[in-house]
């Protein structure tokens, strides 16, 4: 009796969508006291890094694992960094309701450092399960990477730009759609990781020599 081909395949991608359902339920309870919300998402990227470059496929060990790893990074990088955005964007909303003669002033500079902060958001989270960067390097490498590969980061930018809109009028999207998009920002990030990594200056100051 011959096997169904198809059984083997339907099998796998059945187990491959269980998979982003049952991470993106994590990545929501983990992030659910806002504050844990950096090593929550760092886990998250830990678990799509494995995915991509492992091919290992469990979920709930493995999040756990990579919640423990990126425990520290996630905590003192990662959750500042993400509050900073909310700040921002308050900050933009503020300035657009107050009457003042520096009002278009303050609402210019926010709005630069707000695209700024996008921008380098983008990859801020791959670069740190990628490379294991830490503080302040981590958000140097990001910003620099971002620069370096403008085309990327502008279609990462625009992919979580459809998501904020998208959860902006269903809310409970949250539920499903931030790993599928996480996923396909981390493909994004390698391709520019790799299209960086051949910048001589770039290399020198972010990888490690005979890497």
């Amino acid at each position: 009796m011959m096997m169904n081909p198809w059984d083997g395949k339907t099998a796998s991608f059945l187990r491959a969508i269980t998979n982003v359902i049952i991470l993106n339920f994590l990545w929501v309870i983990g992030s659910m006291p806002l504050f844990t919300i950096g090593p929550s998402t760092a886990a998250m990227y830990g678990v799509i890094r494995k995915w991509h470059l492992h091919q290992e496929h469990s979920v709930i060990r493995c999040y756990i694992n990579e919640y423990r790893l990126h425990l520290k990074q996630g905590f003192v990088v990662g959750t500042p960094w993400i509050l900073f955005g909310g700040i921002l964007l308050v900050d933009v909303y503020y300035f657009l309701q107050i009457s003042s003669s520096l009002k278009a002033f303050f609402i210019a500079i926010t709005v630069v450092v707000f695209i700024l902060y996008l921008i380098t958001s983008g990859v801020f989270f791959p670069v740190l399960v990628h490379y294991q960067a830490k503080g302040f390097t981590l958000i140097k490498q990001a910003f620099t990477y971002s620069l370096v590969d403008p085309k990327t980061s502008f279609a990462i930018f625009l992919m979580w730009t459809g998501v904020a809109v998208t959860m902006y009028y269903a809310p409970l999207a949250l539920f499903v759609i931030v790993v599928p998009v996480s996923m396909i920002t981390f493909r994004f990030a390698l391709q520019m990781f790799k299209t960086v990594e051949k910048v001589p200056r770039v290399r020198e100051e972010y990888l490690p020599v005979g890497k």
